[in-house]
C-alpha cells in the first residue's frame, strides 16, 4: 500500500470517529433538560460542538478524497519526505487528551490553566519538537483558553472552572 493510500484511509478512519464522537454528542443533548432562565439552555455547547465536529470531519473526508483522486505524480510530491503516518502520534495526544479531562474532571484544575498546557502538548507530539514550537504551542493554547472562556461566560453563561 502507497503512502497516498495509506494517508486516505487514516484520514476517513479519522472522520468516521469523529462522525460517531460528534453522534453521541447529539445523543447526550438530548437527554439535557430545556433552558429555562438562559437562553440557549445547557444543551446549546454539546450541539455546537457536535456541529463543528461534524463540520471538520466533512472537510477531512472531502479532502482526503480530493488528495487520492489527483494524478499520483502531484499527490506524491505534496507529501513532504518527513510527513509519514505514525501511530505514536496518535497515542501521545489520546493520552494528552485523557490527561486533560483527568485534569479538569477529577482534578478540578480551572480550564484557563490547563488548557495551554493540553493545546502545548499536543501540538508538540504532531509536529516538531523545538523551542520556537513550544513558545507558539503555549501562546495559542493561552489565547484559545481564554477566547473560549470568554464566548462561554459572556454569551452562553457557562462557566467552566
Amino acid at each position: 500500500m502507497d503512502e497516498r493510500t495509506r494517508r486516505t484511509i487514516a484520514d476517513i478512519a479519522l472522520a468516521a470517529l469523529t462522525l460517531c464522537g460528534a453522534g453521541l454528542l447529539l445523543y447526550g443533548a438530548m437527554s439535557l433538560p430545556p433552558p429555562r432562565f438562559e437562553p440557549l439552555g445547557s444543551a446549546a455547547l454539546p450541539r455546537i460542538l457536535a456541529s463543528l465536529l461534524i463540520l471538520f470531519a466533512l472537510i477531512i473526508s472531502a479532502t482526503a478524497l480530493f488528495r487520492h483522486r489527483q494524478d499520483t505524480s502531484i499527490a506524491d510530491a505534496t507529501i513532504p519526505r518527513g510527513a509519514r503516518a505514525d501511530p505514536r502520534k496518535g497515542v501521545l495526544v489520546l493520552a494528552a487528551l485523557i490527561a486533560y479531562v483527568f485534569a479538569l474532571d477529577v482534578l478540578r484544575i480551572p480550564f484557563t490553566i490547563v488548557t495551554p498546557f493540553f493545546v502545548t502538548a499536543t501540538g508538540l507530539a504532531i509536529g516538531t519538537r523545538s523551542w520556537r514550537n513550544l513558545v507558539a504551542f503555549a501562546i495559542l493554547g493561552l489565547l484559545l483558553a481564554l477566547a473560549i472562556s470568554t464566548v462561554l461566560e459572556r454569551f452562553l453563561y457557562v462557566r467552566i472552572g
